[in-house]
């Protein structure tokens, strides 16, 4: 997104003036001032208990439609096996089957999307995480049944997709729902929306910790009570409803390995290497495979998705480990079922089919995310390093199906450019605590690998390449917006006082948290890096939001 040219650059502070504060303002309030702020204090209290109620309303949703798209595609696919399982007796003739019938599955699922509800393509969390900075529009009541039925077909087809990128935008819209439904205004929603989105990643893989984290370092990237409070019940909750339906076991069945010698932590640095030079190649072939299909605008969305449907058809009747989400290929990885030598060159060419079956599915614009495939990719990478490594180190890689666990962190850590979510991610969905210490020097390397190649996170890429494709269209609200920044060190916003900040026309500081109080800010008061800043934007000019969130990062 575009930085926050309208917030001058950070120039040294002026010395502090002297003034103390006293009470909760600086100066010397007035007992009605103190008042007032204790009144607007007590008001959001029972704001964020509220919402609390409300989010775990959208935690039971989101898990409950997170629950049946897991048994639907479990269905799908154990129909497409079993189908193809069957054909294996008709090897004369079965091979042109499959690919007839996920042609005609993919063009149906690619027809929905393009007909009915376009922001349904793809993972949808690119286009959440525009709705949530007031640029892109969601309409529950379309995207829920196209995304669950378009994902589905894509999925059961053989497309190369995950389900869990379209769970976190399902439980989008299921915040949303719960928001229209209880009359919730509109600047209150975008909480709910992205509880909704923890909420689904929580209930899709079993891992609650890592959809609250999801939420607060990908989608909000700010630490207000209000937003970790509705995150974390959400999660919560989903979780819950998850485990009551699918069981309590971790989302991959495998056994725990033992932990690595620190002499080992340099073959899983190399390992975090090797991901981060991955990512490279794979975001950059991911957004080169949608500006491909966006310039074959005369072939319909249908007729592509239905001959890469074809393609994965074939594709499956001679490599099946490498269509579909993927999750019981990457379960199988880990399971050490392929960490014999000789599966090495069985593992490079999974690792290269993948690659490009993603890379291409992604494209069609049907819905389906990368989570799943991108797991894959990194337990097939990561157990190539631990057989190389094992074969020219033994005694220092003597389990190399554990560096399959650590590939998978540490891809996801340098294609999303969220190591933190992949760390607890992996961590929650394995039960390998064991590996802790390995996964986060991998992790580190692979995100500064990236970092060094200039590698955009994925789901930000996504989204600027779509905006710059169709335009940002602000949001024509009538009601005003709530946000809720933090101000990290060394931003725009560090050290500047409130008169100096430049906010857009319509945007109005109305409150600082600092230290556990709640101050009424002025416009001599200085910002500090920490605090938690509620900002009133006009609805007519929501897409200062982006602005002001940019203007709080840090980008030293």
């Amino acid at each position: 997104m575009c930085r926050a040219a309208s917030v001058s650059s950070p120039v040294r502070p002026d010395p502090e003036p002297p003034t103390r504060e006293k009470g909760v303002v600086e100066g010397a309030p007035s007992p009605t001032k103190i008042q007032q702020v204790r009144r607007w204090s007590l008001l959001l209290r029972r704001h964020r208990e509220v919402q609390f109620a409300r989010a775990a309303l959208v935690g039971l949703g989101a898990g409950a439609v997170a629950v049946l798209f897991q048994k639907a595609l479990s269905l799908a696919e154990g129909a497409r096996a079993s189908l193809l399982s069957w054909l294996k007796g008709f090897p004369e003739w079965g091979w042109a089957v499959l690919p007839l019938v996920a042609a005609v599955l993919a063009g149906i699922a690619g027809w929905l999307t393009s007909r009915y509800a376009p922001e349904a393509a793809g993972s949808g969390i690119p286009h959440l995480k525009g709705v949530l900075l007031q640029v892109r529009r969601l309409s529950w009541r379309r995207l829920l049944p196209v995304k669950f039925t378009g994902g589905v077909l894509a999925i059961g087809a053989g497309l190369s997709l995950g389900r869990e990128g379209p769970t976190v935008q399902m439980g989008a819209a299921v915040g949303q729902a719960v928001g229209q439904m209880l009359k919730v205004p509109r600047r209150s929603r975008s909480h709910l929306m992205s509880a909704g989105a923890g909420a689904g990643l929580a209930a899709a893989f079993n891992a609650p910790l890592a959809g609250f984290i999801f939420t607060i370092e990908e989608l909000h990237r700010e630490l207000s009570p209000l937003t970790y409070g509705t995150a974390l019940i959400g999660a919560v909750v989903a979780d819950i409803v998850a485990r009551s339906w699918m069981g309590q076991l971790p989302s991959f069945h495998i056994s725990g390995y033992p932990m690595p010698d620190l002499t080992a932590l340099p073959l899983f640095a190399l390992l975090g290497l090797v991901t981060g030079l991955m990512a490279a190649i794979f975001n950059r072939a991911l957004l080169g495979s949608l500006q491909l299909s966006h310039r074959l605008e005369r072939v319909p969305a249908w007729a592509k998705a239905s001959g890469l449907g074809a393609v994965a058809g074939l594709v499956a009747w001679w490599l099946p480990e490498a269509v579909g989400g993927g999750h019981s290929t990457a379960e199988r990885i880990l399971r050490g079922e392929y960490a014999s030598l000789d599966f090495l060159p069985f593992l490079a060419v999974l690792f290269l089919a993948k690659f490009a079956l993603t890379v291409a599915s992604y494209g069609t614009g049907v819905p389906g995310g990368i989570f799943a495939p991108m797991l894959v990719l990194g337990a097939s990478i990561g157990l190539m390093v631990g057989q190389i490594s094992f074969l020219c180190v033994p005694g220092l890689a003597h389990t190399p199906a554990a560096f399959a666990v650590v590939g998978m962190a540490s891809a996801f850590a340098a294609i999303v450019g969220a190591p933190l979510t992949g760390i607890v991610l992996i961590l929650e969905m394995t039960g390998n605590y064991e590996q802790l210490f390995p996964l986060l020097v991998a992790c580190m390397v692979a995100f500064l690998t990236a970092e060094r190649l200039r590698v955009e996170p994925i789901y930000e890429a996504l989204l600027q390449y779509d905006l710059q494709r169709t335009g940002a269209h602000a949001g024509q609200y009538a009601e005003h917006v709530m946000m809720d920044v933090t101000v990290e060190p060394h931003s725009p916003m560090d050290g500047r006082r409130v008169r100096n900040l430049g906010l857009p026309r319509g945007c109005l500081l109305v409150l600082i948290r600092r230290g556990g109080r709640e101050i009424v800010p002025g416009g001599e008061t200085r910002l500090r890096p920490g605090d938690q800043l509620q900002v009133v934007v006009a609805g007519d000019i929501s897409h200062a939001c982006a602005l002001i969130r940019e203007a709080a990062r840090s980008f030293s």
